[in-house]
């Protein structure tokens, strides 16, 4: 087949540029190093594969209808296997060829096979025969039956159903269970099975003598115990307060109330806390993490207008940083003023663009090259508008460039329409956070407004 895909790919020259092929074509080219013998191999791999399958598919095709062709001489039969019994009908699709006129297309139903009265009887018998073999389940002998007994619903492979019942009732359930009788000398119950087949019964009758299953001695002495109980019970119904048996079969009886151990609550509880906690820690960083950058983001086009008048009025970068640093130490130490213009120190909102101003302020006095320390405040900073500014700053510095002052300004004007954007999105995202407080309340306002009503009525 890859000689024939050669011969018809040069042949039709499918491997050359046309239209609608040159993506497949660069694709292909970019996907392996093989050049433009890629796409040759391409078109010659995809020839073969398409003539296999076509081969393969003509095949199949006259194969199947050499089949078709044999069966339909030969299946010629006036004879249809009906279905067996609980099989269900069948439809057979059939062809019906008539002297001198067309072939018709019939649809067939075959019902399933009904038993003749004989076979009913026979399959009657067999299962009178199959039930007696099972109805004693793991029984030896039906004189002393101590366990379950086995009530089959279906017998002779579903031909026949059967339905079990047993007197007197109570002692034995409907599907084989014994009841736990009480009585030691064992309780003589009547089986009988209505067995159909067909539309025809036969009743079968049998009789087992029901004793108390053998039991484990601490089982059997503990059902003994609750037998005591509800004989009690049931004795002083009358009364306010029930007594507990204190002996039963010669042996004396303490009884105490049930108290639970909370000792694995408690464990499992301190185990829910520590993981609780452990998150709710993460939690806090992040919250912190993101109310920082918000402060940050917010904060940008005041640090720019104000670098931006300081800058303006002739002070260098480093002086503008300084100013801005020693007038925000300032504020913080004296603190802001109440109501009646009493300073409070140490109370001031820390704002973390001036902090990273200050921190770049102490690197400059400790002797880090005044550039490395613009870029290292805007890194520290984490958000893209103040990486920018430190890297603009350190390149003023290093190159000299002119109109810094214009650029800032510009900058300024910019970080104020982001910031009113931002300032919406953490509106929407305080809206969506009381959304659920919001549906509670109003979950609560339906229920004052219902109960009333309910209990109206």
């Amino acid at each position: 087949m890859e000689k024939m895909g050669v011969f018809l790919v040069e042949r039709m020259k499918l491997d050359q540029l046309g239209k609608g092929k040159q993506r497949l074509h660069e694709e292909l080219t970019s996907l392996s190093w093989e050049g433009r013998s890629v796409v040759r191999n391409y078109y010659v791999r995809k020839i073969s594969i398409s003539l296999t399958v076509l081969l393969v598919g003509i095949v199949l095709s006259c194969i199947s209808l050499a089949v078709y062709m044999a069966d339909r001489d030969d299946d010629a039969t006036q004879l249809l296997k009906r279905p067996g019994y609980g099989e269900g009908d069948r439809k057979e699709a059939l062809t019906v060829r008539v002297d001198g006129e067309e072939e018709q297309q019939l649809e067939v139903t075959v019902q399933e096979r009904k038993y003749t009265d004989r076979e009913k009887q026979e399959l009657l018998d067999r299962a009178v025969q199959e039930a007696g073999e099972l109805l004693l389940g793991e029984n030896e002998s039906p004189d002393k039956v101590q366990s379950d007994l086995y009530f089959p619903e279906s017998l002779q492979g579903g031909a026949v159903t059967a339905s079990w019942s047993t007197i007197p009732y109570g002692v034995i359930g409907e599907n084989g269970e014994i009841k736990d009788p009480e009585d030691e000398e064992g309780t003589l119950v009547e089986v009988q099975g209505t067995l159909t087949c067909g539309g025809k019964e036969t009743v079968y009758t049998t009789s087992v003598k029901v004793y108390p299953p053998s039991l484990p001695e601490p089982e059997r002495f503990r059902r003994s115990i609750q037998k005591e109980v509800e004989r009690a019970d049931a004795k002083e119904s009358y009364e306010e307060e029930l007594r507990l048996p204190e002996t039963v079969e010669g042996k004396a009886l303490t009884w105490h109330r049930t108290s639970e151990n909370p000792a694995p609550a408690i464990l499992a509880l301190t185990f829910v806390m520590v993981v609780a906690v452990y998150l709710e820690m993460d939690s806090q960083i992040h919250q912190k993490a993101e109310a920082r950058r918000n402060q940050l983001m917010l904060s940008y086009p005041d640090l720019m207008w104000k670098m931006t008048m300081l800058l303006g009025a002739g002070l260098s970068i480093k002086g503008t940083f300084t100013r801005i640093a020693e007038e925000y130490r300032r504020g913080k130490a004296n603190g802001p003023e109440d109501r009646k213009g009493t300073k409070h120190a140490g109370k001031r909102q820390v704002n973390y663009a001036y902090e990273e101003i200050a921190c770049a302020c102490f690197e400059m006095e400790s002797g880090v090259p005044e550039g490395q320390a613009y870029e290292r405040f805007g890194r520290r900073c984490q958000l893209p508008e103040y990486i920018r500014l430190g890297s603009v700053l350190s390149q003023n510095l290093r190159k000299g460039a002119k109109g810094l002052t214009g650029l800032l300004e510009t900058e300024a004007e910019a970080s104020l329409n982001e910031r009113k954007n931002h300032a919406r999105k953490i509106g929407e995202q305080a809206g969506t956070k009381l959304l659920l407080p919001m549906i509670l309340m109003l979950g609560i306002v339906l229920v004052v407004l219902m109960v009333p009503a309910f209990l109206s009525f």
